[in-house]
């Protein structure tokens, strides 16, 4: 009698914290906590890898990986499967100025997501986190083959506002642009 209470225990336990699971795209605004947004179609895998670029005599190598990610604070939220990426920059004197795939950093990585463009939900976008003076930008995505190996980027920045304690706010207050050693168009091939 023992054993079957505490099966049915388990089983009624089971049920009651089970993860609601629901497609990628799904609506999540009434999603109970912790549901996952899974991609059940394969839609991201398409970006998953190390892909190689050059630009102005660099290399670039942008490393993405698909986890489920935590949305949320204090242990309330969802989790999804999102798109998450490192990279890597080889100057052309072959000195590697960056190199964050080495420590890939599933928390704060300098890629997040590949989101719908607000302007054109049929373009894709990835967030790019600067790591100057908390500089964002988008990234438009396009992808050049059928076979989804090639890959074009366009920078856009995000508007922002820069305070005189960025070292480089003299610079970009004059006109220049953030040294952020990332091109503004740059064609990626899957490795």
């Amino acid at each position: 009698m023992k054993k079957i209470f505490s099966i049915i225990t388990i089983l009624l336990s089971s049920l009651l914290f089970s993860q609601q699971v629901y497609s990628l795209n799904a609506n999540g605004a009434d999603a109970p906590n912790n549901s996952y947004f899974k991609d059940l179609n394969g839609e991201l895998d398409l970006y998953v890898g190390l892909w190689k670029g050059n630009w102005m005599g660099k290399t670039l190598y942008i490393q993405f990986k698909k986890v489920k990610y935590f949305v949320g604070t204090n242990g309330e939220g969802i989790y999804q499967d999102r798109i998450l990426g490192e990279r890597k920059v080889i100057e052309a004197n072959g000195i590697v100025s960056i190199d964050r795939i080495a420590n890939f950093d599933n928390q704060k990585p300098q890629f997040k997501g590949i989101n719908f463009k607000f302007s054109n939900p049929s373009q894709k976008q990835i967030y790019f986190v600067t790591g100057i003076c908390g500089k964002t930008a988008n990234l438009d995505v396009t992808f050049l083959d059928n076979a989804k190996t090639q890959m074009s980027l366009h920078l856009i920045y995000n508007p922002s506002t820069i305070d005189d304690t960025c070292p480089y706010y003299n610079s970009v207050i004059q006109g220049n642009d953030f040294p952020i050693n990332f091109p503004k168009d740059i064609v990626l091939t899957k490795q």
